[in-house]
């Protein structure tokens, strides 16, 4: 399994890239034991204040970063599809209480170049469907996680790699980026999600544009298409990326993760009498809650509040 990197910053605005780079090289210069082999998923955890919970506030929220890690184009094999499950299990148990994720990219030049087609080539008909189904789920799971997700890509994002960036909750892209499911044009169609996620996402037509021709778009034209919700410059993505996620922290985690999961579900309802119960369920979450009071609390006295998440 990945492990973690604890990173402590009391700004929120930046996690030094230096760290993220060091992490990886921890890994990829071990060759003994579980580390034989370069990581090709990072997973690292981001505490918002440096020593201790600060001076005024009892709890020290934090975020997590998912990181692809395979050198030149993080080409989606085995290996990584593997430890993309143990990092989605990790978030899901012993860091179940992080409050929002972040999944970018070692490289400022590639954030995914999809399948690696090496490995695919050598695959019979059944192991290749073997893989696209685990590939499909597992992005399922990456959309089902309690906690926001936010996708941050510079430079180039296609295939399966813009799939796994649809199953995040929000996409940050640079102007230079590339992104597109291009596999109709190698003969395939995209199969992790990407003919469902998509058109949610574009609108059907726009999808069906996209799909048909393999069309691949910069960041601009993304952002026109309702592809990505944020554009940057390039180098600003991450950054930004984070600022985002600390904007959400901030909030009450039961809240988020309680929204969240009425908007996902309920976008699955058969009509609006149905969706409304799902919400009505879940805003019932938040009623018994230390954090419902926490808010009115805080409103109450002026000051910002302190959310345990509980």
């Amino acid at each position: 399994m990945a492990l973690a990197l604890h990173v402590h910053r009391s700004s929120s605005k930046s996690l030094n890239r230096s760290c993220i780079q060091a992490y990886a090289r921890l890994h990829n210069s071990s060759s003994s034991g579980a580390l034989s082999r370069e990581k090709h998923i990072l997973l690292e955890h981001i505490h918002k204040y440096e020593n201790g919970t600060g001076s005024s506030i009892k709890t020290n929220p934090y975020i997590s970063v998912l990181t692809l890690n395979r050198p030149k184009a993080n080409a989606m094999g085995f290996q990584m599809l593997r430890e993309l499950i143990e990092a989605i299990e990790t978030l899901e148990t012993t860091h179940s209480n992080s409050r929002c994720l972040v999944v970018t990219s070692n490289s400022t030049r590639v954030f995914s170049a999809g399948a690696d087609l090496k490995e695919r080539s050598s695959m019979s008909m059944d192991e290749a469907e073997a893989f696209v189904t685990k590939l499909r789920n597992t992005f399922e799971q990456l959309s089902r996680l309690s906690i926001p997700s936010i996708a941050s890509m510079e430079g180039v994002a296609v295939g399966g790699g813009l799939e796994l960036t649809l199953a995040c909750d929000l996409r940050v892209a640079s102007t230079q980026a590339t992104l597109g499911l291009v596999e109709t044009s190698l003969g395939i169609l995209p199969g992790a999600g990407g003919t469902q996620r998509l058109p949610r996402l574009v609108g059907m037509a726009r999808a069906k544009q996209m799909i048909y021709t393999a069309e691949k778009v910069n960041g601009m034209k993304a952002k026109e298409y309702g592809l990505v919700q944020y554009v940057v410059e390039p180098g600003q993505c991450f950054d930004f990326a984070l600022e985002l996620a600390w904007k959400i922290a901030a909030n009450g985690p039961v809240a988020v993760r309680a929204a969240k999961q009425a908007m996902d579900d309920g976008m699955m309802a058969l009509n609006m009498e149905e969706a409304l119960v799902i919400e009505r369920i879940n805003y019932a979450k938040t009623l018994p809650t230390k954090d419902r009071l926490e808010g009115l609390a805080a409103f109450k006295e002026g000051r910002t509040p302190d959310y345990e998440g509980r």
